[in-house]
């Protein structure tokens, strides 16, 4: 990495790292554009040549969550060894699980509305894509479960794993417009959809393993 390049990834992170903890601390809301420069040290000039505005950081925010979630996915070691149900459940509970989500309710509630309204901005294409490769993982761990004899040979395992996902997904969702349900609705209702989802998977007589 050349210089130039170096100083402007250093640069972007300290916008970042500025945003996230006035956004934490203050609201979305609540703070603008010159306030998360200040707290970077730059000139607002600068922090406008990085990102248009304080949406398009909160976006990037959430996209860098989303795509340190991928990480974890690649990085899960299933043990075949367990029922089918289980395996499921501890994937899917790991992405939604409340130490793997840093931002709080408010400002991912703030993000998808930004998203919904600008589909086509770059941040938008940039959260749908790691959505997707989010939901890739778990039709890749289907797979590997169906090859194992574990779910039904006559599977779809595209839709069933993307289902599965985008089931979880629209959870957390619904966690993130209500102010009353915790971490613990979301995952007990996120273990126990995909438990019941499985459950119609399995081979004939089997019982996931």
């Amino acid at each position: 990495m050349g210089l130039r390049e170096q100083q402007k990834a250093e640069r972007t992170q300290l916008i970042l790292d500025a945003a996230t903890e006035l956004f934490g601390r203050e609201g979305f809301e609540a703070v603008k554009a010159e306030h998360i420069a200040a707290a970077a040290k730059l000139s607002v000039g600068t922090l406008y040549n990085y990102f248009p505005g304080k949406n398009e950081i909160l976006m990037t925010l959430i996209a860098i969550e989303n795509e340190r979630l991928e990480d974890m996915g690649q990085r899960f070691v299933p043990d075949f060894s367990a029922p089918a149900e289980d395996i499921l459940s501890a994937f899917l509970l790991q992405y939604f699980a409340p130490e793997s989500v840093m931002l709080n309710r408010a400002l991912w509630r703030k993000g998808f509305a930004i998203s919904f309204a600008d589909v086509t901005s770059k941040e938008a294409r940039r959260l749908r894509r790691s959505d997707r490769v989010l939901s890739e993982h778990v039709v890749e761990l289907t797979t590997a479960l169906q090859e194992r004899g574990l779910l039904r040979a006559d599977l779809d395992c595209v839709i069933f794993g993307n289902t599965l996902f985008n089931n979880a997904n629209m959870m957390f969702l619904d966690f993130t417009r209500s102010e009353n349900r915790t971490y613990q609705d979301v995952t007990e209702g996120i273990e126990a959809m995909t438990r019941t989802l499985v459950a119609l998977a399995l081979p004939a007589g089997g019982a996931g393993r």
